[in-house]
């Protein structure tokens, strides 16, 4: 049996991850947004799920400035920080 980092690392973790209660997501079905590497429409139902009383020019208003911070900063500590200014 050949053992490899797909083997040994990737499958047990997606396996665990689902039993969690994650839902795995293949590459090939999701759609990223070259510039910050989101997946907008997962992005976009989850911010609508947590606050449903925001539009859609609201959500579009928060990609463009996490964009922006995204160009000029690291995403750590600033893309939550933004999110929370956001959504509080």
């Amino acid at each position: 049996m050949s053992f490899n980092e797909d083997t040994r690392v990737k499958i047990p973790a997606i396996l665990h991850l689902c039993k969690l209660g994650y839902t795995f997501l293949p590459l090939n079905k999701v759609t990223f947004d070259a510039k910050t590497n989101i997946a907008i429409s997962i992005f976009t139902e989850s911010i609508l799920r947590i606050n449903p009383n925001l539009q859609a020019s609201d959500i579009k208003k928060l990609l463009d400035e996490i964009t922006l911070v995204l160009d000029y900063d690291d995403i750590g500590k600033t893309f939550f920080k933004c999110l929370l200014l956001h959504l509080a």
